[in-house]
């Protein structure tokens, strides 16, 4: 098959978003720099210094200082930024996203992380296995997508895409090459990914993966599956193809055992003050009260407020095709145990977070994920 779209296809869109990109910060650098002339290029002065490494921002605020009848003008964009600002992580550095599943306002906030020092790979964990979908090679230490099932299907949420020869695996389509779990299949999807700067607020943790009704991607549907037969985890499958069965009152319209189950845990990274010892990160269940419920021994308490994420009955996800699906987990505290009597701890840029979706046997619909499914989303101080 062929990896992602077909050539063309993607350099269009890569040339399509980093011209927007180059058109938008023009734009910013020449206003500003009619703005800074109308203030200070009075005649007899001089813009002695201006520079940036990208869109410019001032700080401390803008610097401006006179000899004689010289200016100095200084804005500089300091490397990681400052203050707090809102970042998205994705397994590899984030800047190599596919525009295909990022908006414009999206790409804002995914970062250079290796220009900040936030390494891919650091050290010896996690390991590569023989699931490690990605990346290729050896990936010790790496930032990973693995998957019980091979990526070898292509990305069904393209209702553009084209088959060229389906039972050869030929096709062309914008997004990353995808695994399946199909129906009545066991399997998992998991994500490794490093924090691009240190979480000052709850972490979002949004998966979007195709979901469509069993067996309706074929040679007669196409990319077009998507449009007739998308589905949602749990769902309540027809007899007939295609089809999706109604519920009287009173019966739930979700098989809640056939929905997916997530994992996620925290990892040191390189910048981490304390080699701690792994943890599960506890979500809050959305809407709640949001309270942080607590037992006898002042420990987290799973509860209608929170849930720990530690891949049980009770930590079950419904995905909807195509569509992000956010869990909100509670930031870390130092000193803090949680629902499983672990510590918590403060986590900084750089350090690994695991998210894994367990897939049940009695999985009723067919699940396509990728290595850009998941990301971490929240607001974060610049690395340094």
């Amino acid at each position: 098959m062929r990896s992602g779209c077909s050539i063309g296809r993607r350099e269009k869109i890569q040339k399509e978003g980093k011209m927007g990109k180059i058109v938008s910060r023009r734009s910013v650098m020449a206003a500003l720099a009619i703005i800074a002339g109308m203030f200070l290029l009075s005649p007899g002065l001089s813009f002695a210094e201006v520079y940036s490494s990208d869109v410019p921002t001032a700080t401390s605020p803008i610097s401006v200082g006179q000899t004689g009848l010289n200016w100095s003008f200084t804005i500089t964009n300091p490397t990681g930024g400052q203050g707090e600002d809102p970042y998205i992580g994705i397994v590899g550095n984030d800047i190599a996203f596919n525009p295909f599943y990022f908006s414009e306002k999206h790409q804002q906030f995914l970062y250079d992380q290796e220009a900040w020092s936030i390494p891919v790979c650091w050290g010896s964990y996690p390991l590569a296995t023989p699931y490690t979908r990605v990346p290729a090679g050896d990936a010790t230490g790496c930032e990973q997508f693995r998957s019980s099932k091979p990526i070898n299907q292509p990305e069904i949420c393209d209702t553009q895409g084209v088959v060229n020869d389906f039972f050869e695996g030929d096709f062309e389509y914008f997004g990353e090459p995808n695994a399946v779990i199909t129906k009545q299949n066991a399997g998992y999807f998991e994500w490794w990914i490093r924090l691009p700067k240190k979480a000052s607020g709850e972490i979002n943790i949004c998966i979007q993966c195709g979901i469509l009704k069993p067996n309706t991607f074929t040679p007669f549907t196409g990319f077009k599956a998507i449009e007739q037969c998308a589905a949602e985890t749990g769902e309540r499958i027809g007899t007939a193809w295609c089809t999706q069965n109604q519920v009287a009152p009173g019966v739930n319209p979700i098989v809640t055992t056939a929905l997916p189950r997530l994992t996620v845990m925290a990892y040191p990274g390189p910048y981490a003050p304390v080699d701690f010892k792994p943890f599960h990160l506890t979500a809050y269940k959305n809407p709640s009260t949001y309270k942080l419920s607590r037992n006898a021994n002042d420990a987290m308490a799973n509860s209608a407020a929170l849930q720990a994420l530690d891949g049980s009955v009770n930590a079950r996800v419904l995905l909807k095709s195509c569509m992000d699906k956010c869990v909100v987990a509670k930031i870390p505290v130092t000193d803090q145990v949680n629902a499983l009597n672990e510590d918590e701890y403060d986590l900084e840029a750089g350090d690994m977070i695991q998210v894994r979706m367990d897939v049940p046997i009695n999985n009723t619909v067919d699940i396509y994920c990728n290595s850009q499914s998941t990301r971490l989303a929240g607001i974060g101080e610049g690395a340094f």
